[in-house]
């Protein structure tokens, strides 16, 4: 889970339920994100970071010229710096998904330095949406496969249900809360109720709260690669209380940033 570089990210990335493929070390405790163990990986984390901003500067130079956008760029860049070492704890390595922590923050510090340049909250989630689609489409056909079949097997669904029992403990306030659903042959295979959204917290405490919605689009791009069939209808982000994350394996996925877009849009000005 420590060693995920964005590619391997990106593979995994947006669904935070798939994103639990990523990783087998369930209860393995090796510290936590305000002792040193976002601080141990920082060269990583701004190398990734980097390469993600790299991507964002490649959608946006032929609008900002290149001196702006190198200075998009380098305050981006300050700015995820500067976050590193206040990333929340969420159990380190004890928690599946504890490197999606970093992503958000990654929303935060790019936000951070588009905003000089007029740029709002959906400009900064559309950039990271398009460039995840971007790296799941540069997956082989093998690959995707691969993952697929992963995501729909007993082992797997076991580690999502233990990790889901985990977080129902409360250990780590910043930490998601999760409940593992079992469709039993019915329209959907598994599922998952997030009653408590660790990603929103970190955007609500950074006070960009308006970032939260966009970070939960990357969840569609992932499933339609995957194959995984997710359907959701609610979401913490946009004040529902819970998000309900249901997949059946090769159903079609028919949501996306065109068919989400103008619901954060409405919710946004009620």
């Amino acid at each position: 889970m420590t060693s995920l570089d964005r590619r391997q990210f990106l593979k995994c990335s947006g669904v935070t339920s798939l994103a639990l493929l990523c990783g087998n070390t369930l209860f393995i405790q090796k510290g936590n994100a305000q002792d040193p163990y976002y601080l141990a990986q920082k060269d990583r984390l701004m190398k990734d970071f980097k390469e993600t901003v790299d991507g964002a500067s490649q959608f946006l130079a032929p609008e900002l010229g290149p001196e702006r956008t190198a200075k998009m760029s380098r305050d981006a860049l300050a700015n995820f710096e500067n976050l590193i070492p206040g990333l929340p704890a969420v159990g380190g390595d004890k928690n599946l998904i504890s490197y999606l922590i970093p992503v958000a923050a990654w929303y935060v510090a790019l936000y951070g330095s588009l905003r000089q340049f007029g740029k709002t909250a959906e400009n900064t989630g559309k950039i990271l949406y398009d460039l995840d689609e971007r790296q799941f489409k540069a997956m082989t056909v093998e690959q995707k496969q691969a993952m697929t079949e992963r995501l729909f097997s007993p082992k797997y669904r076991q580690m999502f249900s233990d990790w889901a029992v985990w977080t129902q403990r409360r250990e780590y306030p910043a930490n998601w809360v999760a409940k593992y659903i079992d469709g039993r042959g019915g329209d959907f295979d598994y599922g998952c109720d997030y009653t408590e959204c660790a990603m929103v917290k970190y955007v609500t405490a950074r006070r960009v709260p308006e970032l939260a919605p966009y970070i939960c689009l990357a969840d569609f791009p992932s499933s339609k690669a995957f194959n995984s069939g997710l359907v959701r209808t609610k979401t913490i982000a946009t004040g529902d209380g819970v998000c309900d994350f249901r997949y059946k394996k090769g159903r079609p996925v028919t949501q996306d940033w065109s068919t989400e877009i103008g619901k954060i849009r409405q919710r946004s000005r009620s």
